[in-house]
């Protein structure tokens, strides 16, 4: 293409000259790559994961809550009647009224009663009339007696009808006695403070003896009635403080009677607490009972977060061993939950010596996987992150 010879050693110059810059920029970047590369590998090569990394300690027991469903009983729970049929004048109370002791709930008509002891009454002034004209001729009996004038028969009846006389008075004084006590008791008094139940009495009513008027709840002395299992009622002792939730709070019983008698249906022994604190109660509410059992096994208490699934249905936790001074060598151990809680679980399994587990986050390693020990700072990292979301911090 190039006729002049001093042009074709011009170009051909040129292009060895420009081949060899080519190459060597070529090579610097791939060095610098290659090298580059090489750093980002090294730092790959160093990175581990921080773990929660914390050391646990056995235990010899764990406990037990159970919880089981029982009533409030009032001690007295009384069905309030009158003595005797009568007709009911005036009631004074009615259904969820607060008496007090002494009370007056209602009451009879008592005319008749007062009619009939003014009968009695005049029997009576009757009887004394008799005894008297009966006096008077046992006087003249004995005079006549002395002189020879009577039989011993006249004296003999007059004193038999005296005993007579006197033995009718009595039996009126009775009468009368019976008319006093019956208008006494005509009158319904309440025998404690209490509330009513119900009432089952009106007024104009013709009332008899086996009507209940009013049934009546005393405010004091509640008692707890709960049925618990024979082997959770024999690890129990009268006088022992239990645990009973109530109106959303928790307060103190005691335990007073622990029956002996298995009930034919729920096949449970009655328990009988006495509860300490005094609020407001309704007779047949509900309340939760809490027993503690102690259950004597050697184990580890751990938070549910720092177990993760197995194989087959088994649970799993990640122990570490300390390879370096820095890092730990992760692995997984099988173990058993004998008892959880909601946020915690009592397991059995590994040996029974300190051992070092991870606490949170297990489903971000895997066996084998080399970690660190993440810092405290580390770990307040989410709390923080929670509370930052919240708007607590700003």
């Amino acid at each position: 293409m190039f006729t002049n010879p001093r042009a074709k050693q011009f170009f051909a110059s040129y292009g060895s000259a420009l081949f060899l810059v080519l190459s060597l920029t070529l090579f610097t970047a791939c060095s610098k790559k290659e090298q580059a590369s090489g750093q980002v590998n090294e730092q790959s090569a160093n990175y581990h994961q921080s773990a929660d990394i914390q050391t646990i300690s056995p235990s010899k027991s764990y406990d037990i809550v159970r919880r089981y469903i029982g009533k409030v009983v009032s001690k007295q729970l009384t069905s309030l009647s009158f003595e005797y049929a009568g007709k009911v004048a005036h009631v004074y109370v009615d259904n969820g009224d607060m008496i007090t002791k002494g009370q007056l709930l209602a009451e009879f008509d008592t005319e008749l009663l007062s009619i009939k002891r003014r009968e009695i009454e005049a029997t009576i002034a009757q009887l004394n009339a008799q005894a008297e004209l009966n006096k008077l001729n046992l006087v003249r009996i004995n005079n006549l007696n002395t002189k020879g004038y009577s039989s011993k028969q006249a004296l003999d009846e007059l004193e038999t009808e005296q005993k007579i006389i006197q033995a009718d008075i009595s039996r009126q004084q009775a009468n009368i006695a019976t008319i006093e006590y019956q208008i006494s008791h005509a009158k319904l008094h309440a025998p404690f403070d209490a509330f009513i139940n119900t009432r089952s009495v009106a007024e104009g009513e013709n009332f008899t003896p086996n009507q209940t008027a009013f049934e009546l709840i005393k405010q004091t002395d509640h008692e707890v009635s709960v049925g618990i299992p024979v082997s959770v009622a024999s690890r129990l002792i009268v006088g022992q403080q239990l645990d009973v939730r109530l109106n959303k709070q928790t307060i103190t019983a005691q335990v007073l009677v622990i029956g002996k008698q298995v009930h034919d249906v729920s096949r449970t022994i009655e328990l009988r607490l006495a509860l300490k604190q005094q609020t407001l109660f309704y007779n047949g509410q509900l309340v939760q009972v809490n027993i503690k059992q102690n259950v004597e096994k050697s184990g580890f208490w751990l938070p549910l977060s720092a177990l993760t699934d197995g194989v087959r249905g088994q649970w799993n936790v990640y122990q570490v061993s300390k390879t370096t001074d820095e890092l730990f060598s992760i692995s997984a151990s099988t173990i058993k939950i004998e008892y959880s809680t909601v946020d915690a679980a009592y397991i059995t399994g590994l040996p029974l010596v300190d051992n070092e587990i991870i606490m949170a986050g297990v489903h971000r390693y895997v066996p084998g996987q080399l970690v660190k020990r993440a810092n405290d700072q580390v770990k307040a990292m989410p709390e923080m992150a929670v509370k930052a979301k919240a708007g607590q911090i700003l």
